[in-house]
């Protein structure tokens, strides 16, 4: 699913609140896609966001 990437740790940490539907969606997220834990889920999808919208952004340049 990701591509690989230089190994980095896990060392800041943030709090953030949301909609009890956003984090709904999250947990099946992580379910259907064998993810053990809400916190590997969530940084998945960062990183999945991130990606898109930087491929957004190269395809909006060549336009």
């Amino acid at each position: 699913m990701m591509h690989a990437r230089k190994k980095e740790l896990k060392t800041e940490r943030f709090q953030l609140c949301m909609e009890k539907s956003v984090i709904d969606a999250i947990d099946n997220w992580g379910f259907e896609n064998r993810i053990r834990s809400r916190a590997e889920a969530t940084r998945m999808l960062v990183r999945l966001g991130l990606s898109e919208r930087k491929e957004t952004k190269k395809a909006e340049a060549r336009a």
